[in-house]
């Protein structure tokens, strides 16, 4: 009693806490939120907050003002923001996650940005208060990492961007991926294929005991309706989201999306440190060659009438200095100019300085130069500065050379020359241009990755493993070859290679045991460790078949991983033996990701895969039953589904709808199981009214599947594949394209296999005898009720389809 009346206390506390009206921030961030009435959160929120029975009141205002409400108690909450450190200093956040997004370029319709690099004196809108500007790993601290100078323009919210793109009056502008998707097919924007700073996105609220238990009980509503794909969080998901602009991101994801925001930040963060470290030694170098000129200038202007001061403080600077005449005679030369050609100042005098200088500079340069000294003379141009790259003593040197025209006393004009040495500040801009590449390769193959992983549902689990191997070795440069094989029970197989003879590796009868195992870690094997490894291993016979069917190699990368108890991934990457090159570190942290994502992705899929066949399975079990009653030899599903298979693939459709229509058209008749069995079992012609009852099996499919969208492509052929194409079919009376192209397959199949099979009512009909009632017509149907593309198909692979009928015939 006692424990009870404390649980009723609680509620009432609960209760009491909120009797106010909660005020909810919300700001423009569309399809999230349009306006107080409209938006994925809008809609959310208002369905929670009835279910939680709690007061509210959305106001809406920009992201900055709402912050600052936040901050002075005019409001309680701010809506769909990220978590960052400084934000956390001042308020709370609810535990899980509304949904996941991050952040992309967007460029006008005109604008042409392929990388990060692009970027560079570029004019880019944000949104002052946004995660995917200011905070970390935001698009200010990617750009400042990389020294790549930009004019960011701050709004106060992303229409406003929007607005300044399409006027041109910005370059680029920085939006979330939602909100961009939602834009690009409505406005003249593009994306780019810069993304960045993956994120979860959460609601802010005051620090309050009592919001902290109210977000305890809105977490555990969202985490409940996110994990029922039927609940209101996906219907209105998929309301403002539909399949081409959401790319919603599975559960089976999440692991995958932390693995890459992982690898990125930690990429950023080690060009970020060298970054820094090369721009304080640019910034020292440069102050340092500054005040050296600096001086030297000022020194020359002072001087200039006393030769004898001006060799005593030239022969002090470190950087090579010498005087010219227009003809390339050297008159003047201090020591450190001496010492860079191995001479003494005296054996310099007098020379040639082409003849000093040699093969160090190339020709083209040489003459270059000569023309600039004589423009130098004729324009009497006070400075003029020149990039020179020399090679001595087997290394490169890179000089900034300064020249200034000097008049002597007899009028003769001449020609002062300093070098100094920035090898070291042109080797770190080189440096960096090269991290700069890095960075975008390595932005390029993890927008790839992503895509890999998101389109794998439309693939079958061996084509997948087919394309995995190859995106493999496009990540690594120095790949050749390459393999993948599967390990189960006591079998090892190889089911995809690039290179290799995969067909005679597929005839090998290998055992588990031979296969090399690294538990998810990366090794590296010389060809030579492999072979000794591999003939220790295999018979002497197997080995020999072994050896015949891959490619000579010099170096191969192996990581395997269990992927079920007992089932095996092994993904090995080769380097041809000819080939100079090897693996890097950077080749094995790359695959490594790979590797960890497709782990994740590949179970899922089992997993996915098992469920779906079990679905189907039971389904066609119930398909069975309602052909029983006129199917005597049970083949009849199964032959329907054969054929719309074969139409489908003649007719080009996208492969994950051939494989449906497959699946599906077993399911055509699924709605005869509600169809009473004396009409069903009736040997003769049925009445009107029979026959109107039996018409009625298209719509009763849809008690069994209309509410199940896996079996969307089944309720179209169930309901649609006894409509006609010129129209007088049911049960809707269609026509043309109104009817789904997989009814219009089912439909076709569905006419051929009644006409050939034998029936107590009827005879079978040859195949020949049938084609020709299909092409030409008769009693019982029309040429003209068919897709004409379709009944073309027919007529083409006449041959095909007669031996498909055979082979699944008793």
């Amino acid at each position: 009693m006692k424990r009870l009346l404390i649980f009723v206390l609680i509620i009432v506390s609960i209760s009491l806490s909120f009797s106010k009206t909660l005020k909810i921030g919300i700001y423009k961030d569309i399809p999230i939120v349009f306006d107080e009435k409209r938006g994925f959160f809008v809609e959310l929120a208002r369905n929670m907050f009835e279910d939680l029975n709690v007061d509210y009141k959305f106001v809406f205002d920009t992201q900055a003002n709402l912050i600052e409400k936040l901050k002075n108690n005019e409001i309680d909450i701010v809506a769909d923001l990220a978590i960052t450190p400084e934000r956390k200093k001042f308020f709370n956040f609810n535990s899980e996650a509304l949904f996941f997004d991050w952040g992309v370029i967007y460029v006008s319709g005109k604008e042409n940005v392929d990388n990060i690099v692009d970027l560079k004196n570029k004019k880019i809108g944000v949104m002052k208060t946004d995660i995917f500007y200011d905070g970390p790993g935001g698009i200010k601290e990617i750009l400042k990492s990389f020294n790549i100078k930009v004019d960011f323009v701050e709004m106060n919210d992303y229409m406003e961007i929007l607005d300044a793109l399409e006027k041109h009056e910005i370059d680029a502008g920085v939006m979330p991926k939602f909100l961009g998707l939602y834009l690009e097919n409505k406005h003249n924007i593009k994306k780019t294929s810069i993304i960045f700073t993956p994120i979860s996105i959460y609601m802010m609220y005051k620090k309050d005991k009592s919001l902290d238990e109210f977000f305890q009980r809105f977490d555990q509503l969202l985490k409940k309706l996110k994990s029922d794909p039927d609940s209101y969080y996906y219907s209105i998901f998929d309301k403002y989201f539909n399949t081409k602009t959401l790319e919603k991101i599975p559960d089976w994801l999440v692991p995958a999306i932390a693995i890459l925001e992982t690898i990125l930040i930690f990429i950023i963060i080690v060009l970020y440190i060298n970054s820094n470290q090369l721009k304080r030694k640019l910034q020292k170098k440069n102050s340092e060659l500054t005040d050296a000129l600096n001086d030297l200038e000022k020194t020359l202007s002072e001087l200039k009438n006393s030769t004898d001061l001006i060799e005593k403080i030239v022969n002090l600077s470190p950087n090579p200095i010498y005087i010219k005449t227009v003809d390339q005679t050297i008159i003047f030369s201090n020591k450190a100019f001496a010492e860079f050609f191995n001479m003494e100042k005296d054996e310099i005098i007098g020379k040639n300085l082409n003849d000093i200088i040699g093969n160090t500079i190339d020709e083209k340069t040489k003459e270059n130069a000569v023309i600039k000294d004589i423009q130098i003379i004729l324009n009497h141009i006070e400075k003029t500065v020149l990039e020179v790259k020399m090679k001595k003593d087997g290394k490169i040197r890179y000089f900034r050379v300064f020249k200034t025209p000097i008049r002597q006393q007899n009028g003769e004009d001449k020609i002062l020359v300093l070098y100094i040495d920035v090898t070291d500040k042109v080797e770190q801009k080189l440096e960096l241009e090269k991290k700069n590449k890095i960075l975008d390769s390595t932005n390029k193959k993890l927008f790839k990755m992503i895509e890999l992983i998101s389109n794998f549902e439309t693939q079958d689990i061996e084509n997948y493993y087919t394309n995995l191997l190859k995106f493999a070795n496009e990540l690594v440069d120095a790949c050749d070859y390459g393999s993948i094989s599967l390990a189960e029970n006591d079998k090892w197989n190889f089911i995809a290679a690039i290179g290799h003879d995969i067909e005679k590796l597929k005839q090998l009868n290998l055992k588990k045991d031979w296969m090399v195992q690294t538990n998810d870690e990366i090794k590296i094997f010389k060809s030579d460790e492999l072979i000794k490894i591999d003939k220790k291993g295999m018979d002497e016979k197997t080995f020999n078949k072994f050896i015949n069917a891959v490619k000579n190699i010099k170096e191969i990368m192996i990581i395997t991983s269990e992927l079920e108890k007992g089932k095996i991934l092994n993904l090995a990457l080769d380097i041809d033996a000819s080939n100079p090159k090897s693996f890097t570190e950077y080749d094995k942290t790359i695959i490594q990701a790979l590797m960890n994502i497709a782990k994740t992705v590949i179970n899922s899929k089992y997993t996915i895969d098992r469920v779906k066949s079990a679905y189907l399975n039971f389904a066609n079990k119930l398909a069975l039953i309602a052909e029983a009653h006129d199917d005597i030899t049970g083949q009849h599903i199964y032959r329907v589904g054969e054929l719309s298979y074969f139409i489908a693939q003649k007719l080009n459709l996208p492969e994950d709808k051939i494989i449906e229509i497959k699946e599906f058209s077993t399911l055509h008749d699924i709605g005869k199981i509600f169809i009473p069995l004396e009409i069903l079992n009736k040997p003769g012609k049925l009445t009107d009214e029979e026959y109107e009852i039996m018409k009625k099996h298209t719509i009763y499919a849809e008690r069994l599947l209309g509410d199940d969208p896996y079996f969307e492509t089944a309720l179209k052929i169930a309901l649609y594949h006894h409509e006609k194409y010129n129209g007088g079919g049911y049960p809707y009376n269609l026509k043309g394209d109104e009817i789904p192209i997989e009814a219009q397959i089912v439909s076709i199949v569905d006419v051929y296999d009644a006409l050939r099979s034998k029936r107590p009512y009827k005879p079978a009909i040859p195949h020949e005898k049938v084609m020709k009632i299909i092409i030409e017509g008769d009693n019982r149907t029309s040429p003209k009720d068919f897709n004409p593309k379709i009944l073309e198909i027919f007529k083409q692979y006449s041959d095909e389809i007669n031996n498909i009928y055979n082979k699944f015939s008793d």
